[in-house]
């Protein structure tokens, strides 16, 4: 497994420039970044593959959809714009030469709906996921659902949910993105979610319970490592964390009170804390 992080855990704002981070990172140890494909018709990635390059990292790339960019919507033309989205993504991971597009991409971040009244959005995303999941395959990215937790999304928010969708869909190049901090409010058993899971994750974030570094609160991560092994994952775990209040970032995510000293001393516990971890 190697280590990494989203470059979002050290701005106040989504859209913020993430190019001082890579570096950041990379004087932290880290081997590897996440990408946050917010804005991905603005995204510099010729500089940012160069940056990557200089500090010798590895990337992956994550990002979200909105209510005009929406694979799942019942609006042909707004279905099309996420399609349109996630194949510009999906373009982007492959020039910095990624396999990986992890995120909330089946529908809106943050969207609220009665699941009796959202089966269509749900047809919908399957279809738009037959077209976006073929065009991925062709620039060799493999496509990681992030699993919420149901105050951030009503899509899916268990493993079992998650599986049963990749099973609808039935494509081999869609994968599912598992989160320690999601699956702390809604799995009943984490070690349970990551076996039951195998070969179906393809993408981890690490996070502790006050979404802060792990170790700094109630989740054993010693667990988590011992889980991931016995499923064979060996890709990365990324180190996704809020820890900003008073901003953009930390508002949208319900950070109301300082849970660390700062982004770059809580990005700090966090390499020190996995890298001991899963490396031992």
């Amino acid at each position: 497994m190697k280590i990494g992080i989203h470059l979002s855990s050290f701005t106040p704002s989504w859209n913020d420039d993430i190019i001082p981070f890579i570096k950041a990172s990379a004087d932290i140890g880290y081997e590897a970044v996440e990408i946050p494909l917010m804005d991905p018709d603005s995204f510099d990635y010729q500089k940012v593959a160069s940056e990557l390059r200089f500090h010798a990292l590895c990337c992956t790339c994550g990002t979200s959809v909105t209510i005009l960019e929406d694979p799942s919507s019942n609006d042909s033309e707004i279905q099309k714009a996420g399609i349109r989205r996630l194949k510009k993504c999906i373009d982007i991971c492959n020039y910095l030469e990624t396999d990986c597009l992890g995120g909330v991409l089946y529908a809106p971040w943050g969207q609220h709906k009665r699941r009796i009244g959202a089966a269509s959005n749900r047809e919908k995303a399957i279809e738009s996921f037959g077209e976006v999941s073929e065009y991925a395959r062709q620039k060799g990215v493999l496509l990681s659902l992030e699993i919420l937790n149901r105050y951030e999304s009503y899509f899916m928010n268990t493993i079992d949910e998650g599986i049963e969708f990749l099973d609808q869909l039935n494509q081999p190049n869609v994968k599912l993105h598992f989160d320690t901090f999601h699956a702390h409010i809604e799995e009943k058993s984490i070690a349970d979610a990551i076996l039951k899971g195998g070969q179906h994750i393809a993408h981890v974030h690490l996070c502790d319970n006050n979404r802060a570094a792990p170790g700094t609160g109630m989740i054993d991560f010693t667990k988590v490592r011992d889980d991931l092994r016995q499923i064979g994952f060996d890709r990365y775990v990324m180190v996704e964390n809020f820890v900003i209040p008073d901003s953009e970032a930390g508002e949208q995510v319900c950070i109301w009170r300082k849970t660390a000293e700062s982004p770059f001393h809580n990005a700090q516990l966090a390499y020190q804390f996995v890298s001991t971890c899963f490396n031992s």
